[in-house]
């Protein structure tokens, strides 16, 4: 593959902000026990979701073809991928197949001694398709995992290693709503991804732009309101006091309606809360949900099963419907149901392609435009529509302009 140059991701990893998650901390006991946050050099889960979420970016410039709309709009994900997958997949078939009739069982893993039934073309069999110097030690990992997948009609998963699992190796998978353990792993990756469009349903952007023990449906309105919409939206005044209210009855949503609703706060919010409640079909950990958990302890149904486990709470539906306005589009302008019909939408609009070159703009002329550079930034746009939505035309066009070349 042609390698980006890494300028080129970070303007978007700048631009979206997903690499910011690992700056949000997250009680490991409410994921369930999946999440780990960044600890001792460690990236922990959000840095293995924001690695996942550069390889979409790498992917769609790579192509360069539609590169704004292809970003908002992919389903095209990456989830734990590993160097040739497919191969050891196979190797992971060829060996429950040649060893489910014998006794692979009898020697606990931490024997190092080679095992006694095993004939020299077995041990090499074995050892060409683990590629271990002990291959013969990890028989019976690679043989439990193998009939855990064959017991439940699925392809063996290729990400494990002895002596951890894939529930050790892969968690992260969760914020997907992918549970490893029965999961189809693919043969090939990217691949589709249920309930996901695009870098803004992303489990890192989802995280990046969220609380630590809740979403953020203002934050999220006020990243797309000024980051695509162009629009603008002020600090919050010094005598105000930004708290959501507490009600163990209420979600959050119908809590950020109770504290938002006067008119002098709706003159700012309006702006941000119609398009950020879209994206609560989706929890603080990036998971899709239909219904958010009360997480208040008069709530708690169920008490957790271990250690990490969360309690099963009460819960009410989600309600996603909003509104877009500002693309200056009236057929895209209007009620939408939930963060996917908007960023559909999104996807569509002038306002939005525009708005996105001139944050190109800005990160490779490092300043504001001015109006002295608009006919850049209307070159910059027609070079993106002309070469079929090239970004890599953009920075051409951008870097050869007068904008670039020449200093008042």
């Amino acid at each position: 593959t042609v390698a980006i140059h890494p300028k080129i991701t970070r303007f978007f990893r700048e631009f979206f902000g997903y690499p910011m998650a690992t700056r949000v901390f997250k009680d490991i006991e409410r994921s369930d026990g999946y999440y780990h946050n960044p600890d001792r050099g460690s990236a922990g889960t959000p840095g293995k979701l924001i690695r996942e979420a550069d390889m979409v970016v790498e992917r769609v410039v790579r192509a360069d073809r539609r590169v704004f709309e292809t970003l908002l709009t992919t389903d095209q994900f990456f989830v734990a991928p590993v160097d040739k997958a497919a191969q050891k997949m196979d190797s992971l078939k060829a060996i429950y197949e040649r060893f489910k009739d014998s006794k692979w069982n009898i020697n606990k893993p931490a024997d190092k001694k080679p095992q006694a039934w095993m004939s020299p073309e077995e041990l090499q069999f074995l050892r060409k398709h683990l590629n271990y110097n002990s291959a013969e030690r990890d028989l019976s990992i690679a043989m439990t995992h193998a009939i855990h997948f064959e017991k439940k009609g699925l392809p063996p998963n290729p990400v494990w290693n002895y002596p951890f699992g894939i529930h050790m190796l892969m968690p992260h998978a969760r914020s997907y709503n992918i549970d490893p353990p029965d999961w189809s792993y693919p043969r090939e990756q990217p691949f589709a991804v249920e309930h996901r469009k695009g870098i803004l349903t992303h489990p890192a952007w989802l995280i990046a732009h969220s609380e630590n023990s809740a979403t953020d449906p203002v934050r999220r309105g006020k990243w797309v309101r000024e980051k695509l919409l162009a629009g603008v939206v002020p600090d919050v005044p010094i005598t105000v006091d930004a708290v959501i209210p507490e009600d163990p009855h209420k979600t959050l949503r119908q809590r950020l309606d109770a504290a938002t609703g006067k008119q002098a706060c709706m003159k700012c919010h309006d702006r941000m809360n119609p398009i950020g409640v879209t994206f609560e079909i989706f929890d603080d950990f990036g998971r899709y949900r239909t219904a958010e958990s009360l997480e208040y302890p008069e709530n708690v149904v169920a008490k957790p099963k271990g250690k990490y486990n969360a309690p099963t709470y009460k819960t009410l539906p989600v309600n996603s419907a909003g509104r877009l306005d500002g693309t200056g589009d009236p057929a895209l302008d209007g009620d939408v149901k939930d963060a996917l019909e908007l960023i559909d939408r999104l996807a569509k609009s002038t306002r939005v392609r525009q708005s996105i070159i001139r944050h190109a703009f800005r990160f490779y002329m490092g300043r504001n435009e001015r109006l002295s550079d608009s006919q850049t930034l209307i070159d910059a746009d027609r070079a993106y529509v002309n070469s079929g939505g090239s970004f890599k035309a953009v920075i051409v066009s951008l870097l050869t302009s007068d904008s670039f070349l020449y200093r008042k």
